[in-house]
C-alpha cells in the first residue's frame, strides 16, 4: 500500500519484465492503460492528472493527484506483458502523516526511552528540585547534541526528605 496526502502527487511504482524475468526498458507509455478508482469506488482516471515516466531498466512509475481522503485503487495493463493488470492500493490522508510519526517519537521520549537528565540541582535534603530532560530519536544518540527530540525543564518542590509538593516538566 502506498501513502498519499490530498492534492499532493502520489507515485506508483511498478516493474516491467518478460517470461524469463529480463527486465524490459523503453516502453512507449501509451502502451499502458490504467484505471484509477477513488474510494467511493467510481473511475476517476480522466480527472486526477495522471502521468507515466520511464525511470530506467523496466522499472516505471504513474504519478496522479488525488483530491479526496480513503483509500484509492490502481489498475495498470500492458498487453504483452501484464494484460491482468498490476494493483496497488493508495490510502490519502487529509495531512502529511510525518507528523504522526513526530508525535510518536516524542511519546516515546516521554515515557523514559531514550531520556537523558542533566543539569541537575538539589535542595538540603538531597531532593533534586531542578534540571533539564531531554528525549532521544536513538539510543546511540542519548546524552549527545545529536538527535535531540525535544529538551524540558523539570522543577520540584518538597517540604522534607521524602516529599514532594510538586513536579513541574516544561517544554523549552
Amino acid at each position: 500500500m502506498i501513502l498519499g496526502v490530498i492534492n499532493q502527487t502520489v507515485h506508483e511504482h511498478f516493474t516491467v519484465s518478460d517470461n524469463n524475468g529480463n527486465l524490459i526498458s523503453g516502453i512507449d507509455s501509451s502502451a499502458f492503460t490504467v484505471h484509477v478508482y477513488n474510494p467511493s469506488s467510481v473511475e476517476v482516471t480522466p480527472s486526477v492528472s495522471g502521468a507515466f515516466t520511464e525511470l530506467g531498466d523496466g522499472n516505471y512509475k504513474y504519478n496522479f493527484l488525488p483530491n479526496v481522503n480513503g483509500t484509492w485503487y490502481l489498475i495498470v495493463t500492458h498487453p504483452v506483458y501484464f494484460p491482468w493488470g498490476k494493483t496497488d492500493d493508495v490510502q490519502v490522508y487529509d495531512n502529511d502523516i510525518s507528523d504522526i510519526y513526530q508525535t510518536v517519537k516524542r511519546t516515546l521520549g516521554l515515557t523514559h526511552e531514550n531520556i537523558y537528565i542533566d543539569e541537575t540541582v538539589y535542595d538540603d535534603n538531597g531532593q533534586m528540585i531542578s534540571g533539564r530532560l531531554r528525549i532521544y530519536d536513538s539510543a546511540l544518540d542519548v546524552g549527545s547534541n545529536n538527535g535531540i527530540i525535544a529538551t524540558y525543564m523539570i522543577t520540584a518542590d518538597s517540604t522534607g526528605c521524602g516529599t514532594l509538593n510538586y513536579w513541574q516538566q516544561i517544554k523549552i
